[in-house]
């Protein structure tokens, strides 16, 4: 039975990525809720704005009460976006299906604040997986993957951007290939997993003044000027860093260097 017969119900937990559910909603998928994390973030608030003015409903809940919240839809199929809350495993056992959408190439870059590393690492290529849950953080089964190139001059906002563009049409293939009776889900190759669980902190961007600015490129691209600015310090100032480039093409990602 196709999954467009069931009920979806998304964990949502990631601004600027809404156009996942917005699509599924154009594709004819039946979502029967939306749950997002309690406090709200205040970079959520839009992307939760444009859900509901889709008609749908959200709901926000604590991490404990998320199994009170879900047990009324089991049955259905779980669908996590950035959801910031470890679903147990009696939870996942209730719903027909449990997908999460994963902001980079799994088994690499698990954790949920891998995407400086990818930069720092100078990767060439990122993306976005679909997978099973299970118990584990971003360890279930591949359902399917979606690639973008990267170059020098990403930062991590511009890499987002173009991870999250490919998304909706990366969830669409997914489910599509669930439905297939002859598809199976890839398990996860353990001997190239790399994992990045701690959150990041502000105290993460400071660079090592004693380096010259080509040894710590990558590194100050990784930091976001907003959230959290490479800096150091002369005579215990804080001192942070902007990078751009005057001469960015057109063409480029508008948070680019």
């Amino acid at each position: 039975m196709s999954l467009k017969r069931h009920p979806l119900i998304v964990l949502f937990g990631s601004w600027g990525r809404e156009n996942i559910v917005l699509r599924l909603v154009e594709d004819g998928y039946q979502i029967a809720k939306v749950v997002v994390p309690q406090p709200e973030s205040p970079n959520l608030t839009a992307s939760i704005e444009r859900i509901k003015a889709a008609g749908l409903e959200v709901a926000a809940c604590r991490k404990a009460s998320l199994a009170e919240v879900l047990h009324p839809l089991a049955g259905g199929v779980l669908l996590s976006v950035g959801f910031p809350y470890i679903v147990a495993s009696e939870i996942l056992e209730r719903f027909r299906m449990c997908l999460n959408v994963h902001p980079t190439l799994l088994p690499r870059y698990r954790g949920p604040t891998s995407g400086a590393f990818i930069i720092i690492n100078n990767e060439k290529e990122t993306g976005s997986t679909v997978h099973l849950m299970d118990a584990g953080m971003d360890t279930g089964a591949i359902v399917a993957q979606s690639r973008v190139a990267l170059t020098r001059y990403d930062t991590t906002r511009s890499m987002q951007r173009k991870v999250y563009a490919a998304e909706p049409d990366l969830v669409l293939r997914a489910l599509e290939l669930l439905d297939r009776p002859d598809f199976t889900p890839q398990a996860q190759d353990e001997s190239l997993a790399t994992e990045y669980p701690a959150r990041r902190k502000p105290a993460d961007s400071e660079i090592d003044a004693s380096k010259s600015l080509r040894e710590l490129y990558d590194s100050i691209r990784a930091c976001d000027p907003t959230d959290y600015p490479a800096f150091f310090h002369i005579d215990d100032q804080r001192i942070c860093i902007k990078l751009w480039r005057p001469e960015r093409p057109d063409d480029e990602m508008e948070d680019a260097l």
